[in-house]
């Protein structure tokens, strides 16, 4: 078989005039691949591409083939949903099989769509649905968010991939600017296309089972599972101190750092070194950072906590934190679960928005469960705001 190429446009374009010849023979097909619980995206970053979107804790992810991203830090989206959401994305992690995930914020990211373990669900019997297809469809988003389907047959089927042939290969071919798209039997996602055989238009499809369990450890990292069991940066704080934490913070690292207004300052914990030094892992997932903060002797309404990290220092952001809330002002018990996210690698600001959840407390609970990156030698948390109001008793 001829050399594979990457499907990837060389410029950064894709011409609406072939998404329009494409949708002209999808038209037939069947619908059920518009109802997906992922939501796919146009990728513009290295080279024109494709990926989807998935939901983790409170953050959105963007797959997308690493040839797409290539060496470029950023990449634009626009999402194929109603109102076809722009956003941004940032480098994050590359893995094996040419994938790539890179964090989401703007418009896109909130309508990220579908979790890791529900693509994982949806997809479970993928052998299954492939026995019995006798015509698949592959999903791809132009750069305004219009999205066209063009149905494919499956070639052969192995391991780790399958190669499909274009039903119409005059028509409706597969083409360069397609790397990254979703591949669907009915509503079922199957697999991403990576490349186009430039000979025979062959298409070289990484199947949905080999693609998740590549990038499970990101999503599935041992963490997710303890947050879930776990019994404005100009906002008010003048009633919040630090009262308790879990690690003595590094030396020179004053509690009042963290509410002193100033973000320039920075508290920070570094774990003790030694023989039996394990990097970060000896505050993760059974022995996480915990820092308690008073709200003072009255009952409050929390609306909103910013934590801010102003250091520079890319290697010193968490990922994975909780926040617990307790209407006793000293008890150690009473601790309820109100939040739980992820702060995005080298975002100084993480908005913590909790109007809705109704908190009421005198003390909340900052758990830090996890690090973006094993083998730094500290966390850095600049500040620490609220927004609360007084609630009568």
């Amino acid at each position: 078989m001829a050399k594979l190429r990457p499907t990837a446009a060389i410029k950064p374009l894709l011409a609406a005039s072939v998404g329009l010849s494409i949708a002209t023979a999808a038209i037939a097909q069947p619908a059920g691949a518009q109802n997906t619980p992922i939501t796919p995206v146009f990728v513009e970053a290295g080279e024109i591409g494709q990926g989807f979107l998935l939901k983790r804790l409170d953050s959105c992810y963007l797959i997308t083939p690493e040839h797409v991203v290539k060496d470029n830090f950023f990449a634009n989206l626009t999402a194929a949903n109603a109102a076809r959401s722009k956003g941004e994305a940032v480098a994050i992690q590359n893995f094996g099989y040419d994938l790539s995930i890179m964090g989401v914020s703007g418009p896109a990211a909130e309508g990220c769509g579908a979790s890791f373990n529900e693509l994982t669900s949806t997809s479970a019997d993928v052998l299954k649905q492939l026995q019995s297809a006798s015509q698949l469809s592959v999903s791809t988003v132009s750069a305004d968010g219009a999205r066209t389907l063009t149905p494919v047959s499956i070639s052969s089927v192995d391991l780790l991939r399958l190669y499909v042939q274009p039903i119409d290969a005059i028509n409706t071919p597969l083409y360069q600017g397609m790397s990254g798209s979703t591949v669907y039997v009915g509503q079922t996602p199957v697999g991403m296309l990576q490349s186009v055989d430039a000979d025979s238009g062959q298409g070289l499809v990484l199947r949905i089972d080999r693609l998740l369990e590549t990038i499970g450890p990101f999503f599935n990292d041992g963490l997710v599972a303890d947050l879930a069991n776990n019994t404005g940066l100009n906002a008010l704080q003048q009633s919040v101190t630090l009262s308790a934490w879990s690690h003595v913070p590094s030396a020179g690292s004053n509690s009042h750092l963290l509410t002193d207004g100033d973000t320039g300052t920075h508290w920070s914990y570094q774990p003790q070194q030694g023989p039996n030094y394990n990097k970060l892992g000896n505050y993760q997932a059974h022995n996480p950072v915990r820092l308690t903060f008073s709200l003072g002797d009255n009952l409050q309404q929390l609306n909103s906590i910013t934590l801010a990290n102003h250091s520079k220092q890319r290697s010193s952001f968490i990922r994975d934190f909780e926040i617990l809330a307790n209407r006793s002002q000293r008890s150690a018990q009473g601790w309820v679960p109100v939040y739980s996210g992820t702060w995005m690698l080298g975002q100084e600001q993480k908005e913590i928005d909790l109007s809705k959840a109704n908190v009421a407390a005198r003390q909340f609970m900052l758990v830090v469960h996890s690090h973006w990156q094993a083998d730094a030698e500290q966390i850095v948390i600049s500040e620490i705001k609220t927004s609360q109001s007084l609630l009568a008793e």
